[in-house]
């Protein structure tokens, strides 16, 4: 076996296969009964696929060639031997007329005629016709019909056993079944109503389940479902526009944008690329049917693959179950924004607005968050003070006493840190900012989280909103925005952090539980009213329009309520007063910590 420069083996391609480059190609020579002298191996280019799809192209072409190699062996053998009756099936293989040519000529004609076989037939491999229409499945159930009643007529006519609805009344049903084809597939199914009468109406649960496995329109293969034809641009051409504006409001980039990439391509793959206004619902449904097999992790995704094939290999969910809200929000959440985007910019109604799509039960369900303990939560703030970098020590702090998001909280900056009120300090977070005498956009998830949020009177006491005040205009968790994904990097951190509380026994606990801990208590007190809690968490305001009206952030006496809401006193936070918060911003978190 051949070495790599490096010296390891390098792999055979497979059998009937060699490589040219980055591409394949079907080899394959002629049986020494038809060459005569040709040399020549037959050759036919695949291009450039993954090697899985390549032996699987060459066991079939292989398997056709040497169906045609025997048929031209046997025809020769019987042409020798003068049998008159075989010389049309040679001109047939060969091409031409055979007579007075030596064996080296029918050698040369062979490998022509078997080459070119070859290729047609790799053309039908490659490009497999596309699903019958719907006249050509009418026509197919005709026949069908037709053929069942013939049998069941001709037993009748033989004396055997034969069935007495089909066959006593063969001519009639024959009849009645060519009618019906020519009104149509829906008339195969069901008996014609007779001029002005309604149909009965029944609903069934039963009928509903034989009926829902008739394949439907989300079935069926969408890459080869026939479509009108249109002057938009393709879904890929709207697509690329679309992310390029999103990089283009971005201040950084984002592995967002790869994510994004990827899932639209996969989209691609299994949908087809046709003109953005000739998709219709039943291919955002077809998708999420063959993305809930699409395997989760990276490394059960092979790149030598293709996505169907990929698919294909985790039918069993032996590599996990993708979770229902990385299909609704993380493949859905960018493949509609770009219809969305695109019907706007190149004037045509939104194929799939407002569709309503369907999960599987097979999807994993988003585990809901789960109330900490006073003892854990205290056992968490133990192993956050001992940690070396304020994002360990004051994330879940601030996550408890303000019950906002993590992404948010991650990216504050100083200047954010007001004396709205006498002795009330709040953090208002603006979708932009400047840090360092830079532009930055910053994650608000809604305009409501755009809302200033009380900070609670312990903050200031332990000397923590003095400290964010004199940072200015610079991020207060620097170590984690200086990173590419500082919300997702952050996420990892407390899930780590959480383990090593000892929280990791129940999936529901983790950071977001803080802000649920924090909600449940300002429920309780009962001079908080649910408007005010949702103001001060960045809620949507909810409830009838009555409740919308007013202040649409907090006023004095509702922001003093949330300064002083009392704390919870089987937690012991008093671990939080004297830290050096300047040593805790400066520390760079060590490889072995990331």
């Amino acid at each position: 076996m051949k070495e790599t420069p490096k010296g390891r083996p390098r792999s055979s391609p497979g059998l009937y296969l060699i490589k040219t480059g980055s591409a394949y190609m079907f080899q394959m020579r002629l049986p020494k009964t038809i060459a005569g002298d040709v040399k020549r191996p037959i050759r036919i280019g695949l291009g450039v696929i993954p090697k899985p799809e390549a032996r699987k192209i060459a066991d079939r072409l292989a398997a056709i060639a040497r169906e045609k190699f025997e048929r031209i062996e046997l025809a020769m053998s019987k042409a020798n031997d003068d049998e008159r009756g075989f010389w049309p099936l040679m001109e047939d293989m060969l091409g031409g007329n055979v007579d007075g040519i030596d064996e080296d000529a029918k050698g040369t004609r062979a490998w022509q005629a078997v080459t070119m076989g070859l290729k047609s037939a790799l053309y039908d491999i490659s490009k497999p016709p596309p699903p019958p229409t719907a006249e050509e499945e009418n026509n197919f159930a005709m026949m069908r019909g037709l053929m069942r009643i013939a049998q069941e007529k001709a037993r009748k006519d033989a004396g055997e056993a034969y069935n007495k609805e089909l066959g006593d009344h063969a001519e009639l049903l024959a009849r009645r079944l060519v009618e019906r084809a020519k009104d149509g597939p829906a008339s195969m199914l069901t008996p014609p109503l007779e001029s002005g009468s309604q149909g009965k109406g029944k609903i069934s649960a039963r009928v509903g389940l034989v009926s829902a496995n008739v394949e439907t329109e989300a079935d069926k293969d969408r890459r080869y479902v026939e479509r009108g034809s249109s002057e938009k641009p393709l879904f890929s051409t709207a697509a690329s526009q679309y992310l390029a504006q999103r990089v283009n409001a971005m201040v950084k980039p984002s592995n967002d944008i790869n994510t994004a990439e990827m899932r639209l391509n996969l989209f691609v793959e299994l949908i087809g690329d046709h003109p953005i206004d000739r998709y219709t619902p039943a291919d955002l449904q077809a998708f999420i049917n063959l993305a809930t097999f699409w395997p989760p992790e990276k490394k059960d995704r092979p790149s030598d693959l293709t996505a169907r094939e990929i698919i294909d290999s985790n039918r069993e969910f032996t590599k996990g179950r993708i979770a229902k809200n990385t299909l609704q929000n993380g493949y859905m959440g960018v493949i509609k924004p770009v219809f969305s985007y695109a019907a706007a910019q190149h004037a045509f109604d939104n194929p799939v607005k407002n569709v309503a799509l369907k999960y599987s039960s097979n999807a994993v369900e988003a585990i809901p968050a789960e109330p900490l303990s006073a003892k854990k939560l205290t056992k968490l703030f133990q192993t956050c003070v001992q940690s070396p970098y304020i994002d360990d020590v004051m994330l879940p702090l601030l996550g408890l006493l303000t019950s906002r998001r993590l992404g948010l909280l991650t990216h504050l900056v100083g200047t954010d840190i007001k004396e709205k009120f006498d002795g009330i300090w709040v953090a208002e977070v603006a979708g932009i900012a400047t840090v360092g005498g830079n532009w930055v956009r910053r994650p608000i998830k809604t305009t409501e989280s755009g809302r200033y949020f009380v900070l609670h009177n312990f903050l200031v006491e332990i000397g923590y909103v003095d400290w964010a005040r004199k940072q200015g205009n610079n991020f207060l968790f620097p170590q984690l925005t200086s990173l590419v994904d500082p919300a997702r990097t952050a996420s990892s951190y407390m899930r780590r952090l959480f383990d090593k509380a000892g929280i990791k026994d129940t999936a529901g606990e983790r950071f977001h539980s803080l802000r649920g801990d924090y909600i449940t208590q300002a429920r309780a007190d009962k001079t908080i009213g649910e408007r005010e809690r949702r103001m001060q968490a960045g809620h949507a305001l909810g409830g009838d329009d009555h409740n919308k009206y007013g202040w649409q952030t907090l006023t004095e006496s509702e922001a003093e309520m949330f300064a002083k809401i009392p704390l919870n006193p089987k937690i012991d936070f008093s671990m939080f007063r004297g830290l050096d918060f300047d040593r805790l911003a400066q520390a760079r978190r060590r490889v072995k910590d990331r």
